[in-house]
Parts: structure tokens; sequence; C-alpha cells
């Protein structure tokens, strides 16, 4: 009945629209849950990156009804155990994340590694960046950093040509930050230096933004600082100081192929100080959007003007959302600004939306902290306004807006830092969800640009690779999340269903695959899953534990021992085994203490298969040491063959063997091989040749023996 009713995602679109349905659903966790980013599927799960505590990060996938798939924390695998140990992480922060075109997910991020605390190396930050399946399980993590340096992943993108982008924030001297493009082979095929000359630095608490042009080319927008004094000249007046920090867009093009910057472009920002705009305020580029006739449109969350004076007099400034569109070299054509009706606003996100320049706006109003989110055309003209009341509250409160696939609507999550709940609004595909709508309209402005642009300039440097790249060992562990729906509407022509009570669990030999229902070909251990659906195109979700089992063929055990005096000592075996039996006893520890001697034999079984091995223990670690007195090389498969007889109980180390003028014409590591009386392929003389045995106890102890042989032909 279940293949009756079930059909792949692949096979069956759905015949029941769900175009009308919209939920209002609130999350709690057992620790603090602020979403910062996401994005919806194509099959319009939606996933989404979050913080659980100042620095530690979290990944959970949703259904398109916002039930949960799966939710994960990825944490450097480095214990702490002693202040002592070196190096071990702490601090580790997930910054943002994107689809890749395979349906993979890559997160990009920072930890703080630890040296020893006294003789170094000094601790410091590294970049990290995570690469996740769809299913939740790692797949690798990349480690950007070397000792007595200071780098952060600040910001990450995947090119059309598959290669992956990064932005590597320098935190040190000579502040050199890079962009690297990685292909899929793991090699740079190039990085291209980010320096600032003269008085003007990044700001490192920005992050920044990237996106790839129809050219192919990479737009990198940043944020700079000055903190010193700059200088306005005009005839005829005093000179007028323009106080610092000051702060600064900043706009650079590369060259997608080689990683040359074409163009770089900077707009200063309003002067902060003597001004009500907070200290602490940090203007910030939020998209980067190519419009269809090659302009670029940046939208950004900043301060503007209230009053009317000139503009480096200005005192009174509110928040606005801002479309800063300028032209294919980056150079300033014209700003608009936008608010609410009855406050200022600050835009929390932005995604481009449609084939035409439109882009999707999301904006907290000031004074009732509701949520607008509005559309905008090419020119930066309000289409469309949709309302949302704040659920989460608060000023600390934001709103994460991830555009549903095919313009089916949208997710909009809402979160504070450092609280255990968080919410969803998912909306039908018009935008709307009755029961958390309220009403606000959004003013848009033409405004000008009066401040100085083309101040900050970056070094023609060559790139510097100080860094390693190297793999990153990770942790994943559940992050508990639990979804409760606070209103919806849902046209019901079946129920989806999430069955993760009831998981199918596949055990697999190393070498074996498994080809899940959706055709999907499993090789890892991990947790995977399947969406079936119904006829009438609800979803059903079924898990699959899948678990790759250690061939018995792996087995290893420890070298023959001794007791040497010792009460007791640990005979060991390979890990990796669920079971094993130490001389026909059962248990899960790969070792096992003897206190006698003996021959002690470990065997390990599973569906792969089965292995025994034997462990001989003595008594004492001093054994005799046999070596032949002579050997006759002449073919009759009777002592032709000089080697280290097999019934010594030492290792060997090494074995060589000199002719009477002290030549080597024999040497060896292997107690397997011999001497057959040749060099070369000549036959040596008849007569007396010394050796000199080099071995090692089973206590450790090396020994050495030396002695003649006697070659008789």
């Amino acid at each position: 009945m279940l293949f009756l009713l079930l059909v792949s995602e692949k096979q069956m679109a759905q015949q029941c629209s769900k175009d009308s349905n919209y939920y209002s659903l609130s999350y709690n966790g057992t620790n603090s849950n602020f979403i910062a980013n996401g994005f919806a599927t194509s099959a319009n799960e939606v996933v989404a990156l979050g913080q659980y505590s100042a620095f530690g990060g979290f990944v959970s996938k949703f259904t398109s009804e916002g039930s949960v798939i799966f939710s994960n924390e990825y944490n450097p695998d480095y214990p702490f155990t002693s202040y002592l140990q070196f190096p071990w992480y702490n601090n580790t922060q997930m910054q943002g994340m994107f689809l890749a075109s395979d349906s993979t997910y890559y997160v990009f991020g920072y930890s703080y590694e630890h040296g020893r605390p006294v003789e170094g190396p000094p601790d410091h930050w590294v970049g990290l960046l995570w690469h996740i399946d769809k299913f939740g399980n790692l797949i690798n993590c990349k480690y950007f950093g070397n000792w007595h340096t200071d780098y952060r992943l600040n910001s990450a993108m995947q090119m059309a040509n598959g290669n992956i982008v990064v932005y590597l924030r320098s935190f040190f001297f000579p502040y050199q930050s890079k962009v690297i493009c990685i292909n899929s082979k793991d090699d740079f095929v190039w990085v291209a230096p980010i320096t600032t000359t003269g008085l003007y630095q990044e700001l490192t608490e920005a992050n920044c933004v990237m996106t790839q042009l129809k050219n192919g080319n990479i737009v990198v927008a940043d944020e700079m600082q000055r903190d010193l004094d700059d200088t306005l000249i005009y005839p005829f007046t005093p000179p007028i100081i323009i106080r610092a920090p000051l702060k600064y867009f900043s706009l650079v093009e590369i060259n997608g192929k080689t990683g040359d910057v074409i163009w770089n472009r900077s707009f200063q920002c309003p002067m902060q100080t003597g001004t009500n705009i907070p200290t602490d305020f940090i203007p910030q580029i939020k998209s980067i959007t190519e419009l269809p006739d090659g302009k670029l449109s940046l939208c950004a969350d900043m301060y503007l003007a209230d009053d009317n004076l000139i503009f480096y007099n200005h005192y009174s400034f509110s928040k606005r959302a801002v479309d800063f569109i300028a032209n294919e070299d980056g150079y300033f054509l014209k700003m608009i600004t936008y608010r609410t009706q009855n406050s200022s606003c600050s835009l929390n996100d932005a995604w481009p939306a449609g084939n035409n320049g439109e882009q999707i706006l999301l904006v907290k109003d000031a004074t009732n902290q509701n949520f607008t989110l509005f559309q905008i055309d090419a020119q930066g003209q309000v289409q469309w306004t949709k309302s949302y009341k704040n659920i989460s509250g608060g000023d600390q409160s934001r709103g994460t807006l991830i555009p549903k696939a095919n313009q089916k609507g949208f997710f909009i999550f809402q979160s504070k830092p450092y609280v255990s709940n968080f919410y969803l609004n998912i909306t039908n595909s018009i935008g709307n969800i009755p029961c958390t709508q309220s009403s606000e309209s959004i003013i848009a402005k033409d405004e000008p640009w009066p401040w100085f642009v083309e101040k900050v300039s970056l070094k023609d440097l060559p790139a510097n690779i100080d860094f390693r790249y190297s793999p990153f060992s990770i942790a994943t562990k559940p992050h508990p999340i639990y979804r409760q729906e606070d209103c919806s509407y849902q046209y019901v022509c079946c129920k989806d269903v999430i069955d993760s009570l009831n998981p199918h669990n596949i055990s697999l030999c190393e070498t074996d695959i498994y080809t899940l229902p959706d055709n999907t070909v499993v090789k890892e251990s991990g947790t995977y899953y399947v969406n079936l659906k119904t006829r009438s195109g609800c979803d059903s979700i079924v898990y699959y534990n899948i678990k790759k089992v250690k061939s018995p063929d792996a087995l290893t055990t420890s070298a023959d021992t001794c007791l040497n005096n010792a009460s007791k000592i640990v005979l060991r075996a390979a890990g990796g085994y669920d079971r094993y039996e130490w001389n026909g006893i059962p248990t899960n520890d790969s070792s096992f203490t003897v206190n006698r001697t003996g021959d002690y034999t470990v065997k390990v079984s599973n569906i792969c298969g089965s292995k025994t091995d034997t462990i001989h223990v003595y008594d004492q670690c001093l054994f005799p040491i046999y070596f032949p007195t002579a050997f006759t090389p002449n073919g009759d498969g009777l002592n032709d063959i000089l080697r280290y007889p097999p019934a010594n109980k030492n290792r060997l180390l090494r074995l060589s063997i000199y002719n009477r003028w002290g030549q080597l014409v024999f040497y060896t590591e292997s107690p397997g091989a011999g001497w057959d009386g040749k060099v070369q392929g000549q036959l040596q003389p008849a007569g007396v040749y010394v050796y000199f045995l080099e071995m090692k106890s089973f206590s450790g102890e090396k020994i050495n023996e030396r002695g003649t042989v006697a070659l008789i032909r």
C-alpha cells in the first residue's frame, strides 16, 4: 500500500496547490537561537544558519511548512582538557552560508586558536569553511590561517563555473586581506590582495558582500575607516574640519579569471562625530544586484540627515534603507532612500527578485519595531508593500528574509540574541499572512550623495600566501529545536508526515554503497532522509541512519610482548569495531588486561566477515639470539638463503653482511628477506663473512649482535 500512495518527489509533481497556505510558527530550544542567515532550496525547504551563543553556530533545515528536518551544531573537534594543551579552539562563529550548485551547503566563519600559554605560539583567529551535504552531514571543513597570523573568513560565494571565492579578512600588520578563488581540486586559481593605502583601513566589524557579474567578474562591497580628521577646502572660506572617525563604502571589481583588480571606488558616509548617530553604528551594505543594463544596485543600512543644513553641518539623522545605484564602473549615479510612513527604519535583509532588476527589502520600523517587506524595480521605485507584527519584540530583534523558490512567497525569521525562542512567518504566494500582518507604508525619496568620493585606494601588491589551507576536524551534534504552530491557514488535501521516530537503520561494509529511494547514492555514514510525495502532493519524510561497518580484515593487534616482572599488562587491538572477543569473552573494549603468560586471541565479527589474531605473552623480555653459522647457496633447495631465523623473538631492525674486505654485500630491515650469496647477480666466493644484527626486545631495549657465517660452495 505504501508504494501505491507514495512516489518520489522527482517522479510526481504536486497535485494539491499550497500557494494559499500560510503559517506563523514559534520554536524553542535549550540554548539561545538567533537566526543570522539562510536560503531556500528548489523544493522550498528552508535552511537557516543560527547562533546558539555569542560564539557557537548551528544549521537547521525545515520543510516548506516549517517542520524541522534536521538541526545540528558543527564545532572544532579538539576537546579542551588543559590550558597547557596545544592547540585548542573556542569562540567559533558561523558568519554566513550559501547553497552550492550541487545542493550542498557552504558555511563560512572563524574560530580562535590557542597556543601554549608561556612559550607560544600566540593565540590568533583562523578562518573556517564548512562543507555540509543536504542531509546535514559534514563533508569536510577547511582551515585558513597560520601561527603569527590573524585571519577570519568574512564572506564566501560560488562562481558560475563552480569555483569557490572567499574573502579572508586580515587582523594583523600589514593588514593584507585576500580574495581567494579555489577550484574543485582545492587548488588556488588566483589570490587578489586587498590592502588600503595611507590613512584608511578595513572596518573589521563590518561584513563584506560579494557577487559575480554577467561578465564573470567579482564585485566586493566593504566598509573602510579613517581615524584622523579630514579637511574640506572651499574657495574664500576657512578650512572645514570633518571629524574622525570617518566611514566609507568601498567597491572593488576583480577579474574572475585572473584575480586582477579592475577598479576600486569609495564613498564617504555621513560624519558621526558631533551628531546624533550612535558612535558604534556601522553603515552596512546588505546586497549587490547587477541590473539588466549593467548598473550596480547596492542596498544598504545607514543614517541620513533630517535637517536642512549644509551636509558638513548636519546634526539630526535618522536610519533609512538605501538603494545606491552606480554605473558599471562603480561611479555614483543616484540614491533612493526608504523609510516607513511615520518613522525611520533599519534595513535587515535584501534579495534580488525576478529577472528585470527587482529586489525585495525587509526593514524594521524604529518606533513600533514591526517588519515591512517591499519590492522595488530596477529604478528603485516601490512596487508593493507588506507589513508584519514583530512577535519577538525589542530593539535587538532582527528579521531574516528568505524568498521561496519560483516566487511562491517568503520565509521571514524573527529572533533576538541570547533568547531561546525564535519565530518563522511563512507567507502565501503573494506575501500575506493575515494573523500577523499590520498596516505600514514605505516612503521613497531620491536624494543626493554630497560626501567625499574616491578617498580610499588600494596598494598594488603581489599576493602574500602566508597561511595554511588544510583539513580541519569538526564534531557534529544535534541542536534540538521544537516547533509550535501559533496560527495558520492550510488547504487540507492531505497531511505532511515526518517520521523521525522510526528511521531505517542500514549497516554497510566499507566498500559498499546504498541507494535511497530518490536515487541518492550514499557512500558515508550519517543520517539521510527522503522526501516522498503523496498523490495529492504532501510531504512524507522518511529517515535512514546509514552506518559504515569496519571490515574485520583491517584488524591489527599489538605485537607479542612480555610481563617482565609486571603484575599486569594491557593488550590492544585496532579500534572501530562494535564487539570484540578476547579469549572467547565478549566485550566492547578493544583492550584486554592480562597477568600471566600464554597465547591470547582476539576476534571481531560483523556483517562484513570475521577475523582472529593472536598475541603471545612471555614471562621475560630477553630471549636467546639465533643465527646460522653457515649456508650453502648451491641451488639444491636446502639452506640456500641466509636470513634472520623466525625462531628469534626479538624484533629485527637491521641485518648487515660484509665480506672480508669490509664491503657491504647485503642489507635488509625485513625479517623475511635473505641473502642468496650474490651481489648484483654475481656469485660471491666461498669464505667467512661478518654479520651485524640490530634488534629490539619486547621491552623496547635495543640489542646488537656480531658474528661470522661461512659461505660454502
